[in-house]
């Protein structure tokens, strides 16, 4: 079924004659008289009664005419909304955002974009990137920040954002160095606190461990950030981060913290393909890339590399300083 054809119908019903119809909608009367014959061929049945006068409608035709306008209206309706969606972002959106990023990018990126666009309601996941996960495979977010690699349904499109290196943090007493690289077996020798198995950067974390021969020394395993933190500020243990996690903390002299030679990983961007030409959606993903790429052009989102000769082992001598 043709929608212009549709309308030329009612052009038909109105004028009551296939030659002013015609002239009204500026086509030849045989390519007119040509689509009322395919719709009639379409329903079966006639849908005009043609006489000297012109012609009048037929039951049929009468019932169409009925559902052509209800059709036509329905579909002007439609340009309408899509019209006003292309010009200014609205209705919902859903963001999953990693915690590791709270202060580096989650509120700067939730007050502007919501300050630009206060008729959308922007539902916001803060989570371990682990759950992020597990909200996308029940399709309940829109857009999510992840780790690059990490499981994703299929509606899903991902693409890389920015990369950065795993830290080992500890208390500030551990005397951690930002300039000193530790070795990735070193990591064996102090005790960690963990966080699930679910989530990839705990994974990568064994598999490289366990590649040097050695054996993560985990006495304790926190679902949450912010416990985390606090215990290993009080000296309880230590955790591996993205620095984007800690950095606040160590430059505020609340963490000591050093980057893990060789360990880094790489946060990517994912969309449900689904919603990704939404206005509302295509503005966030926009906002988010340009915000990464602020922070880290000007040092905001510092991805602090080894400089100079790395120390033997600053473990050695931090890991009998943890509780101090």
């Amino acid at each position: 079924m043709n929608l212009r054809a549709l309308s030329n119908f009612l052009c038909v019903t109105e004028t009551g004659s296939l030659k002013a119809a015609a002239n009204l909608v500026h086509i030849a009367q045989p390519a007119l008289t040509r689509q009322i014959a395919l719709l009639e061929e379409e329903f079966g049945a006639p849908l005009f009664l043609r006489h000297h006068r012109g012609v009048t409608l037929t039951e049929a035709g009468e019932r169409l005419r009925e559902h052509a306008e209800r059709i036509l209206a329905e579909v002007s309706k439609t340009r309408v909304a899509m019209s006003k969606a292309t010009e200014k972002p609205s209705g919902t959106v859903s963001l999953g955002l990693p915690t590791a990023m709270r202060y580096v990018l989650s509120s700067a990126v939730i007050s502007t974009y919501h300050k630009a666009y206060p008729e959308v309601q922007l539902k916001v996941h803060e989570a371990f990137v682990h759950v992020i996960e597990e909200l996308l495979q029940t399709r309940q977010l829109d857009v999510a920040i992840l780790f690059d690699g990490a499981k994703k349904p299929d509606h899903f499109d991902v693409t890389p954002l920015v990369s950065e290196d795993l830290y080992l943090a500890g208390p500030r007493s551990a005397g951690l160095s930002l300039n000193a690289s530790v070795p990735i077996r070193d990591l064996a020798e102090v005790p960690m606190i963990l966080i699930s198995r679910r989530n990839e950067m705990r994974l990568v974390l064994e598999r490289a461990v366990m590649a040097c021969g050695r054996k993560l020394h985990s006495f304790l395993e926190v679902d949450g950030q912010p416990l985390t933190h606090d215990l290993v500020k009080q000296g309880v243990g230590y955790m591996v981060t993205p620095y984007c996690a800690v950095q606040a903390e160590i430059d505020a002299g609340e963490l000591s913290g050093a980057p893990i030679r060789g360990l880094k990983m790489t946060w990517a961007l994912g969309v449900n393909g689904a919603r990704a030409h939404a206005p509302a959606v295509r503005e966030l993903i926009a906002l988010i890339r340009q915000a990464v790429d602020d922070r880290v052009s000007d040092g905001r989102w510092r991805a602090v590399k080894p400089r100079g000769r790395a120390a033997v082992s600053q473990l050695q001598s931090a890991k009998g300083r943890v509780g101090g």
